[in-house]
């Protein structure tokens, strides 16, 4: 099965919204392991949608189309697709119904601009829209499967899911069966985490590396006759990539660093406090970003100042003057502080130099302190020498505090 995948809009013409939901379908297709032979991108051209649905139908089994379903003027696709198939429009009863109910739990009423969206092609299968307002259809076009699905990313995510990948398995009864993993490392750049997995392949396993700010994901796809034969060879093949990448690698689920920290702190039924500097307030937005981490992320002091950092931590100014607000006994000292105000089991520190300005010939910008106290191996800290933009430098620090917090976890603190 050969399948297109067809993204609309003028916004992605002009380059002003990226191809995300081609980015995500092409990728999530491709290590089911359907084929995607094509990719088209269109404006907002009722003329020029109707040609290349003609294209698509011609050579492809599958076509997949995203955007151009909402109620605004420039929302053609319904329009384009009555015209390439000839028939008029006819109201969707189910999709008026929970749209109207939807509508209903936010006290608004469908309006007659709204009341475009549930007007679908004759003859179409309408998939209902549980994540928003524009309802999806498909429609089989002599041996050709269009799905017509809202271009809003979340909506187009949750749809593809819900009804396009189970249909394109139907039509494809002798598929080998698979399953996918995404496994995420954090500490080694690309060239050294392939180094370290070099000769892995194997049959039956593909392994893609895409490298994510400081952060490389493997995405791992077995196959076999059956799902248990596909699940003994992915097990297989992550214990053999543990086994080579050891502590660098902190999910082979897909997680963010975020969320393993909170499962480790709640493993744990240990407690977190934060003190930050030149980060802002970054790490604790990233830990209180996970659902339920209230039950272990109990403070969280922007401590810019070095006036704050004394009066509020308690570090010593003399400590502060005689080393300087960027070093390891200055951030051992805040994160000794934020354990101690907060009463928590573990604190950690953070002050550096993010930059442009700033830097010193002995401390140039990048240069980034990070200490971590627990109750267990009081406190230790790490220096670092980033580079980038200043917005760079903030989030690979934090993303190198929340990787300390993680070891320190797992070596039991």
């Amino acid at each position: 099965m050969k399948i297109e995948i067809l993204t609309t809009g003028d916004e992605l013409m002009s380059g002003l919204t990226q191809d995300g939901n081609f980015q995500w379908a092409g990728e999530t297709l491709t290590w089911l392991g359907f084929d995607v032979a094509y990719h088209t991108t269109v404006g907002d051209n009722k003329e020029i949608l109707k040609s290349v649905f003609n294209t698509a139908k011609n050579r492809a089994d599958a076509v997949i189309v995203t955007g151009g379903l909402g109620p605004t003027p420039d929302d053609l696709t319904i329009e384009a697709v009555s015209n390439f198939l000839n028939v008029g429009v006819e109201l969707s009863e189910p999709a008026l119904e929970m749209m109207t109910e939807r509508f209903r739990k936010i006290g608004r009423k469908v309006s007659d601009t709204n009341m475009k969206q549930v007007y679908l092609p004759e003859g179409s299968k309408v998939l209902l829209n549980k994540w928003g307002t524009a309802p999806g259809f498909s429609y089989e076009v002599e041996n050709t499967v269009f799905f017509f699905l809202p271009g809003v990313p979340k909506e187009f995510r949750a749809m593809m899911e819900e009804y396009v990948i189970p249909e394109l398995k139907n039509k494809n009864p002798h598929m080998k069966k698979s399953c996918q993993r995404l496994v995420k490392t954090f500490g080694l750049p690309e060239s050294e985490v392939a180094q370290k997995l070099y000769g892995i392949e194997r049959a039956h396993v593909k392994l893609g590396y895409r490298a994510h700010f400081r952060e490389i994901h493997l995405r791992v796809s077995s196959s076999g006759d059956s799902f248990a034969e596909a699940d003994a060879l992915m097990d297989e093949f992550l214990k053999e990539i543990h086994a080579r990448l050891g502590k660098y690698v902190f999910t082979t689920e897909g997680e963010m660093l975020e969320e393993v920290v909170g499962n480790l702190l709640t493993l744990n039924n240990m407690t977190l406090a934060t003190a930050e500097s030149c980060t802002g307030g970054l790490l604790s937005h990233r830990i209180t970003n996970v659902p339920g981490s209230s039950t272990y992320f109990l403070e969280g002091i922007i401590s810019y100042s070095n006036e704050a950092k004394s009066q509020i931590l308690g570090v010593p100014m003399e400590l502060i003057e005689s080393h300087g607000a960027v070093s390891a006994p200055v951030v051992e000292a805040m994160a000794k502080g934020v354990r101690s105000i907060s009463d928590s089991d573990m604190g950690i520190g953070i002050s550096g130099i993010a930059g442009p300005g700033g830097g010193t010939p002995e401390k140039p910008v990048g240069t980034v302190f990070i200490g971590l106290d627990s109750g267990t191996k009081g406190a230790i800290s790490r220096e670092f020498h980033f580079h980038g933009t200043r917005e760079e430098i903030k989030l690979v620090t934090v993303l190198n505090a929340l990787d300390m917090i993680r070891q320190s976890l797992l070596n039991n603190v």
